[in-house]
């Protein structure tokens, strides 16, 4: 029996913009930023850095904010978060593009505690 293996970068751009867009852009960006220039510049296309929807445990967190944000942050126009994380992303950098925060798994009394500083 044949085997043929192909690696990840023998495929063609087209077949790998395929692959990416069944994954979110917060796991193209956490899996492939900084790997070599070719998926580099794939992960930091327009398309995979205009919406972000963060639920994410504190490691990958830690790394979007320290790394990852402050590369992308002026493509950036909804950014989707939890509660317990959107102080330390909306302060990770400056989002001169950001129009839309869209907070989810919130209780109304913490919400209000973060919005007043109380």
């Amino acid at each position: 029996m044949n085997c043929i293996t192909a690696h990840l970068l023998d495929l063609s751009n087209e077949i790998l913009l395929i692959i990416l867009k069944k994954l979110g852009p917060v796991d193209v960006l956490y899996s492939l930023l900084n790997v070599n220039n070719r998926l580099d510049q794939m992960a930091r296309s327009i398309n995979n850095t205009k919406f972000l929807n963060f639920s994410m445990n504190n490691v990958q967190l830690n790394r979007f904010c320290c790394e990852i944000l402050p590369e992308i942050h002026y493509n950036i126009v909804e950014l989707t978060l939890e509660i317990f994380s959107m102080e330390r992303i909306l302060l990770a950098c400056e989002y001169p593009n950001l129009t839309v925060i869209v907070l989810t798994n919130f209780l109304s009394d913490i919400l209000f505690q973060n919005l007043t500083g109380k």
